[in-house]
């Protein structure tokens, strides 16, 4: 593998970014990356790992850009750990986030014509057994009554069984978007009443690494979700002192 001091620099003119803005990326002080790409210091393998997966890359002896939803964990960790204002600057990053990984580069996808309500289409699928998971807009208003995303996005064990839905046509009135459920994916979905949906930051990065105009409706939720953030931190730590 090449030095770590190349693989940094390598990873961050990919993304084009500046020392600074790479560093927020992944969760690492600029001065750090700054000694990585001076070989002032070498970091230890796990630093590196951390790097490359805030970064959206694999390291599997050379560097591989996969479209993963790492960078979505990694960045959703940071901001559940910190305290309750980095919470809010995290929080106003995720656009850059979803960059790395748009949901139709993901391995897997699949983007199929959807013609009935998504309440009913998610039922459907619960039938199928294939563990449907609600993400995208939905997720963030935690509710599947009605349909708030041009394109909704829904994670289900094995897509490719779903080959007897209609794919995606000029002539069909929308689509949703399917993707295999990750391990990523398990770690942070939960209940919301009888639906599984993923946490309101993951529905907003998927949201924002959506085709089209769904991304530029996403944007809006970044300050609610922000100022929400901070409260429920602030709640947390107050819950743990008294």
């Amino acid at each position: 593998m090449p030095r770590a001091a190349s693989l940094v620099t390598r990873m961050r003119l990919k993304r084009e970014l500046s020392t600074t803005a790479f560093a927020q990326l992944v969760g690492v002080p600029a001065s750090t990356i700054t000694r990585i790409e001076s070989s002032i210091v070498d970091p230890t393998y796990s630093m590196l790992q951390k790097i490359a997966a805030g970064a959206g890359f694999a390291l599997t002896g050379t560097l591989s850009d996969p479209s993963s939803d790492a960078p979505y964990a990694a960045a959703i960790d940071r901001i559940q750990s910190a305290a309750p204002e980095e919470r809010r600057r995290l929080m106003l990053k995720l656009a850059h986030t979803a960059m790395l990984a748009p949901v139709t580069t993901r391995p897997g996808v699949r983007i199929l014509a959807h013609e009935e309500p998504i309440a009913d289409f998610i039922r459907d699928l619960e039938a199928r057994g294939t563990n449907p998971a609600v993400s995208s807009l939905e997720a963030v208003a935690e509710d599947i009554s009605s349909t708030r995303s041009f394109a909704p996005i829904i994670y289900v064990e094995r897509p490719e069984a779903l080959d007897d839905l209609p794919p995606m046509s000029p002539t069909a009135k929308s689509s949703v978007i399917v993707l295999p459920i990750t391990d990523n994916v398990r770690r942070f979905t939960r209940r919301v009443g009888s639906t599984a949906m993923l946490v309101s930051e993951w529905g907003t990065l998927d949201a924002l690494a959506s085709p089209g105009r769904q991304s530029d409706v996403a944007r809006p939720f970044l300050s609610q979700l922000a100022v929400r953030a901070v409260g429920t931190a602030k709640a947390s730590a107050e819950t743990k002192t008294s």
